[in-house]
């Protein structure tokens, strides 16, 4: 579910490199393409060996590890969970199975499926969940298997002080459809009491769909927060005419 950063490179990597010295791993999708989403998609896909080491020239980081500096997420006011330094393994194997795009809304809709993804960090907690109290912090690590995220992205239009249009990412939406399986383990739970931390831990493990069902709506606003701010990154760095050419 951390490919967002997919959203970024949607607007970005179909023609970025037009003011410089175009890369030959960047196919450009032109405005008036006969079917700019599927040009756009084909273009990520190419891109996939790129896209798992980063291309720092554009702003655009590594998918493998992708790392996050904090993520913070609460459950119905019972719930406080913060997962700092999180390295996320496996986003580079998306599969993109769906782009949509329309550039006389600027809307963008992507639907991207997860194979599997592994990640590790700190984490501080606090509250209850699936009528369980949880107190601890300290590492953490988890896997997630066959997950499907929709995103829609809603851009709009800026000139800059250049007198140029630019776009920027007016709001950005995340919904994780599926989460098929995965499991969690968090060490040092009430102190590294072994009895009581083992007991929360199989207890979330054995209810692993509610707990994501939980804590996934603040997870979801989380990520489509730290990506917005990742695709600006990007688009600031190129006029719209440089990002989508006429001809």
């Amino acid at each position: 579910m951390k490919t967002i950063v997919l959203i970024g490179l949607v607007l970005a990597i179909s023609g970025v490199a037009l003011a410089r010295d175009l890369p030959e791993f960047i196919h450009v999708c032109k405005k008036n393409e006969p079917n700019l989403s599927e040009c756009i998609k084909s273009s990520i896909i190419n891109l996939k060996p790129q896209l798992k080491t980063g291309m720092p020239d554009y702003k655009i980081p590594s998918l493998e590890p992708l790392m996050l500096k904090e993520l913070t997420a609460t459950a119905g006011g019972n719930l406080k969970l913060k997962i700092t330094n999180a390295i996320i393994h496996g986003s580079s194997d998306f599969l993109l199975t769906k782009l949509k795009a329309n550039l006389e809304t600027l809307t963008f809709i992507v639907d991207v499926d997860l194979p599997r993804l592994s990640i590790s960090g700190n984490y501080d907690v606090n509250g209850r969940i699936i009528l369980l109290y949880i107190r601890g912090n300290g590492p953490m690590q988890g896997n997630f298997t066959n997950s499907k995220a929709f995103v829609k992205i809603q851009m709009k239009e800026f000139k800059k002080e250049d007198g140029e249009s630019y776009l920027k990412v007016a709001e950005l939406k995340t919904k994780i459809a599926v989460v098929q399986d995965g499991a969690l383990h968090l060490e040092n739970l009430f102190g590294g009491d072994p009895v009581l931390g083992d007991a929360v831990n199989n207890a979330i493990n054995s209810n692993f769909n509610s707990f994501v069902t939980e804590i996934k709506p603040t997870v979801e606003n989380a990520i489509s927060n730290a990506f917005t701010d990742i695709a600006n990154g990007i688009l600031q760095q190129f006029p719209f005419k440089t990002l989508f050419p006429e001809s």
